[in-house]
């Protein structure tokens, strides 16, 4: 149950900052490097991925530092729709999503629930 919780969390938190990451990131390069030989990744990329999530998992925002930032309301409907994704109910989610006109946090469930 607990690992479902975190589950949640990570989602909630997604969710809430998916429009500001879209924002930001629209028209800057990517610092990817080539891809490699299909299907495998060379050291140098293994390590940047590692590097990178743990880059991620440090920097991410705590529950009430995400609350401060983006409003009690947005991230009660953001845990509102991650527990619907959890329980496998996308479309309801997406509705719930868009009816509040966060149409970031809805792409983002459409692509949560199509990568499961």
């Amino acid at each position: 149950m607990k690992s479902g919780t975190a589950g949640v969390a990570v989602l909630v938190s997604a969710l809430a900052l998916s429009s500001v990451a879209v924002a930001q990131s629209a028209g800057q390069p990517t610092n990817r490097p080539p891809p490699g030989p299909i299907g495998r990744m060379t050291q140098q990329q293994e390590s940047w991925r590692f590097e990178s999530e743990e880059m991620r998992r440090q920097n991410s925002m705590t529950p009430e530092e995400a609350e401060a930032e983006y409003g009690a309301e947005r991230m009660e409907l953001a845990r509102r729709v991650a527990e619907l994704v959890e329980q496998g109910k996308c479309r309801e989610a997406r509705t719930l999503a868009n009816e509040a006109g966060e149409r970031q946090m809805a792409l983002r469930v459409r692509q949560t629930c199509q990568s499961r």
